[in-house]
């Protein structure tokens, strides 16, 4: 007996340090931030300042203490070359932080890789590396490293979606959902005011992933229903409401995400947060009429280096409280 609990401790060590789940009324903090660092082609001598903002927001979001942070994609901008150095450059500023880090990618580290300013590779292939380095195990990101449910591991229908995670933070359930921007690498439809042709066999990439998602998701709710859970956070990259908010732009690839968060939302009745990124400026809003209980924060980005931390009381009727993490100096205004 005695030799087994000893191999029991090994094996508890060599996992590494675990993550201590809190009572399920008990309040907790994490951080979300995303589309960071931005270069630009012609500007090269500013790319080592911009890596450095990003490096001292972390700190800055590490002195917070959160329990995790989730960030929201884009990890380069658009119009860098999508090389392997650039693509996984992230690495460098996820390693920074001294808590679990939770990563979906964004569209500017694949499906944007074979415009011309981005150096015409094969957007499958770089998703294909984002796979293998970002979402090797089943484990967070951060020096203090979190294990998850990935979708890979539980749904034999889609083992190939390493990157869609879930876990449970006390009485609240965590989703990740791989939905980039540039309409989700679906080929703009007829009609829609702007054109995405990207190469072939984006179409059947999208509906394969687009399924997994859908069927992610409603695992999701599943599993908060199963827990009890007060409250569900889900967290994407792409801003599903830039169309209902501009009036302009392309739709076609977020519309079955939009519509069944919005049915599930409301079918499940508690608070549900939407975070997500994509158009780079503060915002927090409840865009899905028929789905009160929805919340939705979009991250700051591009020029404006900040994060947002936040705070969740599960007892609260409206659990979410929301602060700024980070230097005020470019802030970005809402807009289209």
């Amino acid at each position: 007996m005695r030799r087994l609990a000893c191999f029991v401790l090994l094996l508890a060590a060599l996992a590494g340090p675990a993550v201590a789940q809190p009572a399920p009324d008990v309040p907790f903090s994490f951080t979300a931030f995303g589309d960071m660092p931005y270069c630009l082609p012609s500007a090269p001598q500013d790319c080592p300042a911009e890596h450095g903002r990003v490096a001292r927001l972390v700190g800055q979001m590490n002195a917070t203490r959160p329990a995790f942070s989730i960030y929201v994609g884009d990890t380069k901008g658009g119009s860098e070359i999508c090389t392997d150095d650039t693509v996984l450059r992230a690495f460098s500023f996820f390693g920074l932080a001294t808590h679990p880090l939770v990563y979906t990618p964004g569209d500017n580290e694949w499906t944007d890789c074979w415009q011309d300013r981005a150096g015409r590779f094969d957007p499958l292939e770089r998703l294909a590396l984002l796979r293998a380095r970002f979402f090797a195990d089943d484990r967070s990101l951060g020096r203090q490293r979190m294990r998850l449910v990935r979708q890979a591991d539980v749904d034999p229908a889609h083992r190939l979606y390493v990157e869609n995670a879930r876990w449970q933070h006390g009485a609240v359930t965590f989703v990740t959902l791989h939905v980039p921007g540039s309409n989700n690498n679906r080929p703009t439809a007829p009609g829609e005011a702007g054109t995405i042709v990207p190469p072939a066999g984006a179409m059947e990439e999208y509906q394969a992933r687009n399924a997994a998602n859908l069927a992610w998701l409603s695992a999701a709710f599943a599993e908060a229903h199963r827990q009890e859970s007060r409250a569900l956070v889900i967290a994407i990259q792409a801003d599903l409401f830039y169309v209902a908010r501009c009036g302009r732009g392309w739709d076609s690839g977020y519309r079955d995400t939009r519509d069944a968060i919005g049915r599930e939302a409301a079918a499940f009745g508690r608070p549900v947060l939407l975070i997500n990124g994509d158009s780079h400026f503060w915002l927090h809003d409840r865009p899905i009429a028929a789905a009160p209980n929805l919340t939705r924060i979009m991250v700051p980005g591009e020029q404006d280096i900040r994060a947002v931390r936040i705070q969740v009381d599960p007892a609260a009727a409206d659990p979410w409280s929301f602060s700024l993490i980070g230097t005020d100096d470019r802030p970005a205004r809402p807009g289209c």
